[in-house]
């Protein structure tokens, strides 16, 4: 069977601000303690690792708190071991995704958020079509996504989802302070 570590990456300071306008005070000792959490356990097995895949081109370029994800990727190819690292995200699927979500966001209906559930769906399909050509049955494999692309995994993997806390939830909170006035 062919296994699949998930690992949603944490927000980007960039990304973070563009949702809530204002990033937290501690988003930098939480952002560290995310990327430290999953860079310990990836340690572990490391050695099975056979592929890594990214949503590369779908956070900004240039953005320093990519670092977390980067490093570790870096380290795995580094192991040699022979990990090969695979874009597993279509950037046209998650400009469109992204577009219907804006969309949505301003003139909010039923037909939009359904466009953009479709989207979502058409993105998750993608990332399992490229993890099922690639990865071999009884390899190991590492998916880094964008937090907020939420795809579901065919039977066919076996799914090992990686993180001290979902970076949504974060956000979610943060969101829920901001509007009760807890600015901290």
């Amino acid at each position: 069977m062919k296994t699949l570590v998930y690992v949603p990456r944490m927000f980007t300071r960039g990304e973070f601000q563009k949702l809530v306008m204002r990033v937290p005070d501690d988003f930098d000792s939480t952002w560290n303690e995310y990327w430290e959490y999953v860079s310990d356990r990836l340690r572990v097995v490391a050695s099975k690792i056979r592929w890594v895949y990214t949503d590369s081109g779908s956070h900004e370029e240039g953005e320093s708190s990519i670092v977390g994800e980067s490093a570790i990727v870096a380290g795995l190819v580094t192991t040699g071991t022979g990990v090969k690292v695979q874009a597993a995200v279509d950037p046209i699927l998650v400009a469109e995704a992204e577009a219907w979500r804006e969309m949505a966001r301003k003139s909010p209906s039923q037909v939009l958020r359904e466009m953009y559930d479709e989207s979502l769906g058409e993105i998750g399909r993608h990332v399992f079509d490229v993890v099922d050509q690639t990865l071999e049955d009884g390899e190991m494999g590492v998916l880094f996504l964008d937090p907020l692309l939420k795809i579901s995994f065919s039977e066919k993997l076996r799914v090992i989802r990686l993180f001290p806390f979902d970076p949504q939830d974060y956000l979610i909170r943060h969101r829920v302070m901001l509007m009760k006035g807890n600015l901290t």
